[in-house]
């Protein structure tokens, strides 16, 4: 149900009315008498909270949840496009190369050791540089 609306009015200092104009379309609000109804609801809601703290922390849960799903989301397709990058390379190796089982378990556990030691940071030149002054 829609109330008819009335006017009143108010005494603003001017520089709050310049601020207030400015930020217009941040507030989505079609004029300064649109803007002014919003922050009213918004601070009467703000008011009849309990703890004012909670009514802002609720508000920041939000928006802190909401950032981090959408960081999860964009990792989590981030790495599906490495583990196909990876297993494309995998496969293409694999072709390429007659490697024993023996061979490959070690190859393996040499893998894990500098994973675990280097926590995950090993370039192509660190690996090309280890397998030249091996042989």
């Amino acid at each position: 149900m829609s109330e008819n609306k009335k006017k009143y009015a108010f005494w603003l200092e001017p520089s709050l009315v310049e601020e207030m104009e400015s930020m217009l379309t941040e507030a989505n609000a079609t004029s300064k008498g649109d803007f002014v109804r919003q922050a009213i609801k918004f601070y009467l809601a703000y008011l009849r909270q309990n703890k004012s703290i909670d009514f802002l922390s609720s508000i920041l849960a939000q928006t802190i949840k909401n950032e981090i799903e959408s960081v999860e989301h964009n990792l989590s397709e981030m790495l599906f496009k490495i583990a196909v990058e990876q297993a494309k390379c995998n496969h293409m190796i694999a072709y390429a190369n007659q490697i024993d089982n023996e061979a490959l378990m070690r190859l393996h556990d040499m893998c894990a050791g500098d994973v675990a030691h280097t926590n995950g940071i090993i370039s192509f030149e660190q690996a090309y540089k280890f397998q030249k002054d091996d042989a």
